[in-house]
């Protein structure tokens, strides 16, 4: 695992005006045996809260490689996650685990925590690697599925990934959109199943991503297309969050929260935005887990006014911005300047600071 430099701490501390001990730091001379860094004692003790901010955003970067401008925002503590897409995960294997390695190395030299590294790799239509796992999620057996996410995590894990946003837990109802993104259009095989490719995930050291809170199974059009609205009843939809109560307290996953509109459920704000999804149905559904929005830049939540401050405000601990590489930065900009003036509460910037950085800790093994 990365390991920040001496010099660039100090730097640091110097610069945020506080004393934190790093006794478990490398050594001068960089010697690789040297103890790997504590990211859950900067969890234990607070970031400045542009540090904080930065932990929350997760941004792709446009192309193969990442831009100068990309990796300045990574030093500078702007970003504290990538997710990878397909033009960004060419060149084979080595290219692959190289370009990772340039991500992680930028964000060690600004004397950061290593980012979190996300990809979809579902299965099926959504995979943006070849390989593991063989098949959709609806081909997968329980017993597949365990080996199915033991393989995937391998893959994974071989290339410096630690994030998968998988699996999708939402209830394959009639006509969904997902088809063969879900498991079973049962809630109780849909936890069986789901739940083993998350932990074979996990025991090869990737965290795993329940998707999408509260559940798009009754959805017939994708929130990536347009704005959606879930009429079902609150006792129906709660019925599929069996996927939540069995795995959602796990170790190494994430909850990644959705922007369709759930009326019976929560009235007329789009969950990732809504108060009610994290104070009670992500607490009734058992699920404890770091949580992350699905892409802010969809046109599901495109229309709302603020919707990455809103969020912050109900609850979300991770924003995903997976469009453009320039609206990661524009938001950060924006969301910076509205909590230096009080607008969005540092205090709970922190707090979802300190989530991510118990995940990545979690992650250090």
């Amino acid at each position: 695992m990365l390991r920040g430099s001496l010099l660039t701490l100090v730097a640091l501390l110097a610069i945020v005006g506080v004393v934190r001990s790093r006794l478990d730091g490398p050594s001068e001379n960089g010697d690789p045996k040297a103890p790997k860094s504590n990211v859950s004692q900067q969890a234990d003790q607070g970031l400045p809260a542009r540090l904080a901010l930065g932990q929350m955003v997760v941004a792709r970067f446009a192309g193969p490689e990442p831009s100068p401008r990309f990796l300045a925002r990574v030093r500078r503590g702007q970003i504290g996650g990538a997710i990878l897409f397909a033009e960004n995960l060419k060149g084979g294997k080595g290219g692959i685990a190289a370009r990772i390695q340039r991500l992680q190395d930028a964000a060690e030299a600004g004397g950061n925590p290593p980012l979190l590294i996300a990809v979809d790799q579902e299965g099926g239509t959504v995979k943006r690697l070849p390989g593991p796992p063989s098949s959709s999620a609806a081909a997968m057996s329980a017993d597949a599925a365990r080996g199915e996410g033991e393989a995937t995590g391998e893959l994974l894990g071989s290339l410096g990934i630690d994030v998968d946003l998988a699996p999708v837990v939402d209830v394959g109802h009639r006509g969904s959109f997902l088809g063969s993104r879900a498991f079973s259009s049962q809630p109780g095989e849909v936890a069986n199943r789901a739940c083993e490719f998350a932990a074979g995930l996990r025991g090869k050291g990737v965290a795993a991503t329940l998707k999408h809170f509260p559940g798009l199974g009754l959805a017939t059009v994708s929130t990536d297309e347009a704005p959606v609205t879930v009429e079902a009843s609150a006792t129906e939809l709660r019925r599929d969050y069996a996927p939540y109560r069995k795995c959602g307290a796990q170790p190494l996953t994430l909850v990644m929260v959705d922007s369709a509109v759930y009326p019976s459920l929560l009235g007329e704000e789009p969950a990732v935005m809504n108060p009610l999804t994290y104070r009670r149905e992500l607490t009734r559904a058992r699920a404890t887990g770091v949580t992350i929005s699905d892409d802010l830049e969809t046109p599901a939540i495109q229309s709302r006014v603020a919707p990455a401050r809103r969020s912050i405000e109900a609850g979300l601990d991770l924003l995903l911005y997976a469009t453009t590489e320039s609206t990661s930065a524009d938001a950060y900009a924006r969301l910076l300047e509205e909590v230096q003036r009080g607008v969005v509460s540092p205090q709970r910037v922190r707090s979802a600071a300190a989530a991510i950085l118990k995940l990545k800790s979690e992650l250090e093994g």
